[in-house]
């Protein structure tokens, strides 16, 4: 049977071969933006595990036999983040980080290659006196987060190193990778997570719309076969075998797509100010080979399952009595859905515990669900609406199809539905329109700020110029001291006259002769880059553990953040967009393809074909835009409930979500009109005869 059913899925000439080529292009498609969804994990995770090393501490697991000496520090050069640490071995077999074969010794450098570029085409006194001693090593890829890194690794001796008071001083005996619990990167791999999450329906939906097409000719094929004598189970394994074979050419599409797609998108894509590297941006293997092998399963699944009047037999399939109206019920999950977390945090309110805690997923999941079984729902009513607004010839007839099967209606349109859904949904919880505060005490212009952790004034003897402010740690109250609100004033952004200290800063007189430790030193500088350098260099070299920056570099650090948010929101909803757009167009080829014989018999009897392509747009447009406007509504309604149940922001996307919702939708709408053409080519009087 299988190698029957092999036979029977190219034995139909060039409309059976048209068929394969939509399912196995759509099924690549498909395949390809699903396998590239799921990079986003990979590559944050492989990320971390290259720049894990930078992190090091003494928790890190053991790797050799002796241990080290290493501090490391977030430094900055005109505005951009470095990485400059410290190392010292205890023993002749001390660990080494990946991209090294052994430790820089004293007075040694080993860099990243962005580093060495920006060492050779700056200044000594501005750059490389920062990093002092002869740079030996170049750090290799394993050790890097991205290419563009800057990273300087500095051989100490102990001795040196042991000067250093900070508690980020560690002796570590490895450097392993960053731990699993990391708030940062754990907090984009579940903002991709979710992104990979609100992408997986619309494939999922993708896919089965492409394995569907020309389902209605397959059913008719697969029921002659059952009256001449087939069993249900040989029925089944022709159906499940026709499918497999175009969803198998798919995926080996897929996977063609997805190997230029990482490619291409480990060169253009930015995070945390560089781009990845290829290795990263690659799904898991044992996840690739379910992806490869499970969809051409559930391809095949799909045709099985959706074979029921074949099963039947001929007359089964002959009936083309329209279906009972879709029942009330099915709003219902949707109902739950949408208010199930507000109820959650009534009832949290009322007996002190949260219930639900562990069901807020479900509850978007729940949602999802109702809106497809609702959907249908919606699609009749729009039939009606149609109705009662024209009496056109192309307007009724595509009333008559909706109301005959609105289920076929909002699966073709499902695509777009559900991508207006995700979008909105996604942008109400993280607005990257929103305009984001620096963090952090507001410098002046020029002022470079230098947080010691606490030292002797004799070791900062040289920055206590007739420019530099300090603060003295409080060992008694724990906060900041001051000489003076005016001192203060010439470096922080304040008026002592009607604005107060920072919370934790107090004024104490006869301040700068006193024997308290310094901890925090602000140098005001003429503003120029070279200057605020040289201040950088002369005090990472007195204190190596000193935190140095401007106000500058707080901003662009926030700025990076959030536009590397918005830049994956983006990304997600570009792909989300891109399979919306490619289900829509699948839908509107499946409808052709399976009412061939119906809409030619209606071009013999009169009906223009110009009119025709009106009521292929009409039934998709009408119902395409009025269920994507109820995603959007039910995108912020889902989203809103789930903000308030986990205490998060809710804000109202702004129009430019709004826009790209409609410019997507509209955009999905154009490229399906590609697919018009095909109507005129199947319709002629030659199909009036068509099996």
């Amino acid at each position: 049977m299988v190698r029957l059913g092999v036979r029977l899925a190219f034995a139909g000439g060039r409309e059976t071969l048209l068929r394969l080529a939509v399912t196995a292009i759509g099924v690549g498609i498909g395949v390809a933006l699903l396998l590239l969804s799921l990079t986003g994990q990979s590559a944050v995770q492989g990320r971390a595990e290259r720049s894990g090393w930078q992190s090091a501490d003494s928790e890190t697991p053991a790797t050799a036999p002796d241990g080290a000496l290493f501090l490391s520090v977030t430094d900055y050069h005109a505005g951009t983040a470095m990485t400059r640490a410290y190392v010292a071995s205890l023993g002749p077999q001390p660990p080494v980080p990946p991209g090294l074969v052994r430790l820089p010794a004293p007075d040694e450098v080993a860099v990243s290659p962005a580093m060495g570029r920006l060492l050779e085409s700056t200044p000594d006194d501005q750059l490389d006196d920062r990093f002092p001693g002869r740079v030996t090593a170049v750090i290799g890829d394993d050790g890097l987060a991205h290419p563009e890194q800057l990273v300087a690794l500095i051989g100490r001796t102990p001795d040196e190193l042991g000067e250093v008071t900070s508690e980020s001083l560690q002796v570590v005996r490895g450097f392993g990778a960053l731990p699993s619990g990391y708030a940062y990167y754990q907090g984009v791999r579940v903002f991709l997570l979710i992104g990979a999450v609100l992408l997986l329906v619309p494939v999922v939906v993708f896919i089965v719309m492409s394995t569907r097409v020309g389902a209605a000719h397959r059913e008719q094929r697969l029921s002659a076969i059952r009256l001449a004598g087939a069993t249900r189970r040989q029925t089944g394994v022709l159906a499940g075998v026709e499918t497999a074979v175009a969803a198998g050419a798919g995926s080996a599409l897929g996977l063609v797509a997805y190997e230029a797609g990482r490619r291409i998108m480990a060169e253009t894509v930015t995070f945390q100010g560089g781009r990845f590297f290829v290795d990263d941006v690659a799904v898991g293997a044992w996840l690739l080979l379910l992806v490869l092998v499970g969809v051409p399963g559930l391809a095949a699944l799909t045709a099985v399952a959706a074979m029921g009047r074949a099963q039947a037999g001929q007359l089964g399939t002959g009936r083309a009595a329209t279906r009972r109206p879709p029942s009330p019920w099915r709003v219902l999950p949707l109902v739950i859905g949408v208010g199930g977390p507000l109820l959650a945090i009534v009832l949290r309110g009322v007996a002190d515990v949260d219930p639900f805690d562990s069901m807020a997923p479900w509850f978007v999941i729940l949602t999802i669900v109702g809106f497809v079984t609702s959907g249908p729902l919606l699609c009749s009513l729009v039939s009606r609406a149609v109705l009662g607004m024209t009496r056109r010839v192309p307007g009724l007839l595509a009333a008559r199809r909706i109301a005959h099967d609105p289920r076929a209606t909002f699966r073709a349109v499902s695509g777009v539905v559900l991508a207006a859904f995700a979008v909105t949904y996604s942008a109400t919880l993280v607005d990257p329109s929103t305009d984001r505060p620096a963090t952090g005490s507001a410098l002046r212009p020029g002022v470079v700020e230098v947080f010691t952790g606490g030292v002797p004034a004799s070791t900062v003897a040289p920055l206590l110029a007739e420019r530099a402010a300090s603060t003295r740690f409080d060992p008694s109250g724990g906060g900041e001291l001051v000489e003076s609100c005016a001192e203060f004033a010439r470096v922080i952004q304040l008026t002592c006259a009607t604005s107060p200290l920072p919370a934790g800063v107090s004024v104490r007189a006869g301040l700068n002769d006193s024997e308290l430790p310094i901890l925090k030193l602000y140098f005001a500088t003429d503003g120029s880059e070279a200057t605020e350098n040289r201040v950088r260099s002369q005090a990472a070299n007195l204190v190596p553990n000193a935190i140095i920056h401007t106000q500058a570099d707080r901003t662009n650090t926030d700025a990076v953040y959030f536009a590397n948010l918005t830049q994956l929101m983006h990304v997600v909803w570009l792909f989300i967009l891109i399979v919306a757009a490619c289900s829509l167009t699948v839908g509107m080829v499946a409808g052709v393809i399976e009412r061939r014989r119906p809409f030619a018999l209606l071009r013999a009897s009169g009906v223009r074909i110009s009119e025709l392509r009106q009521v292929v747009l009409l039934e998709t447009a009408v119902a395409m835009l009025v269920t994507a406007a109820a995603g959007v509504g039910i995108g912020m309604a889902t989203s809103y409930g789930f903000a308030a149940y986990r205490d998060l922001a809710w804000e109202m996307p702004d129009a430019g979500v709004f826009l790209m919702v409609g410019v997507g939708v509209l955009a999905a709408l154009v490229l399906s009109t590609m697919t018009l053409p095909l109507l005129d080519t199947s319709t002629r009087h030659d199909a009036v005869r068509y099996e």
